[in-house]
């Protein structure tokens, strides 16, 4: 067996279904662990042993991301599974196979070296993130849609940040006819908003988060550090709605948000729930662009 095209796809959710797809149809061989075996994709072989499955693979895809709580493979589809040490995974694997894994924190990823892996975390990939932004921007407005009865077109929402995931949100709000404010730091931030056609709050002054409070049908927060504290939020309307997508711990404080009576969604991944196989997709190229640099394949 050629080892340089057998790939082993282990946990996560149905993303990692369609990693596997994609593999395959780029002529590789790929291998499934730790997904429901109604969930393989056809011609892809299923394993009950994780041993089996990565025996001979040059490349272990691991999902995204990688573990929840740091320690232990993520396998939320199937949990009945007996758990898949990372550290027990990295030793049973030969010098120089590539890991490919979503979110692998410091700690794993030292382990993962020691044992002489070749670690990628394709989380970290440019490309991956620009791609991603619009499924999680799709995904955003979705819950929009399901949470309010009121249509996206004319609904006064805002945005604070203005990074990948932000302007793709923006746009897509804008292209529906939502009545966009964005909420930014940086000057060329707000000026490229402004040229989007979307009204602007400086996160610089003094009072910009107390000009959200009020007028909002809706408040997406982008932004990794946490604005919404309990006294922003005590200047809140009670009928906003308040999504956050940024990265846990996310800057909405949720419990504050509950105190007051203002419904808050910390809405994380949400390529992998809204779009699992457009996410997938892109999670297997990213691989399969490493694979190619690194001469795997």
């Amino acid at each position: 067996m050629n080892r340089d095209k057998v790939i082993a796809v282990l946990g996560g959710d149905l993303r990692q279904a369609a990693v596997a797809d994609r593999l395959r149809a780029a002529g590789l061989t790929p291998r499934i662990y730790g997904l429901p075996p109604d969930a393989v994709p056809p011609d892809i072989r299923y394993f009950e042993d994780w041993r089996a499955a990565v025996t001979d693979a040059s490349t272990v895809v691991l999902p995204l991301p990688a573990a929840h709580d740091g320690t232990r493979v993520a396998t939320p589809l199937m949990q009945e599974l007996p758990p898949l040490l990372l550290k027990t995974l990295f030793a049973a694997l030969p010098e120089g196979t590539l890991l490919a894994a979503g979110k692998l924190d410091e700690v794993a990823r030292a382990e993962a070296e020691r044992s002489g892996l070749q670690v990628f975390d394709y989380f970290e990939s440019e490309a991956l993130q620009q791609k991603n932004a619009l499924p999680t921007a799709e995904g955003a407005v979705m819950i929009l849609m399901q949470e309010l009865p009121l249509t996206v077109a004319g609904l006064p929402v805002a945005v604070t940040g203005f990074g990948r995931v932000a302007k793709a949100l923006v746009m897509l709000l804008c292209a529906m006819g939502a009545r966009v404010t964005v909420a930014a730091r940086k000057s060329a931030a707000l000026d490229a908003a402004r040229r989007l056609g979307c009204g602007t709050v400086s996160l610089c002054e003094p009072q910009a988060l107390r000009r959200l409070a009020q007028g909002y049908a809706a408040v997406f927060n982008t932004v990794p550090s946490r604005l919404f504290d309990a006294e922003v939020l005590g200047w809140f309307d009670r009928e906003t709605l308040l999504i956050d997508l940024a990265s846990a711990p996310g800057g909405i404080d949720a419990g504050a948000a509950a105190k007051y009576g203002i419904r808050s969604i910390f809405a994380l991944s949400l390529p992998g729930k809204y779009a699992p196989r457009s996410a997938g997709v892109i999670i297997a190229d990213t691989v399969l662009e490493k694979m190619r640099e690194e001469g795997v394949i």
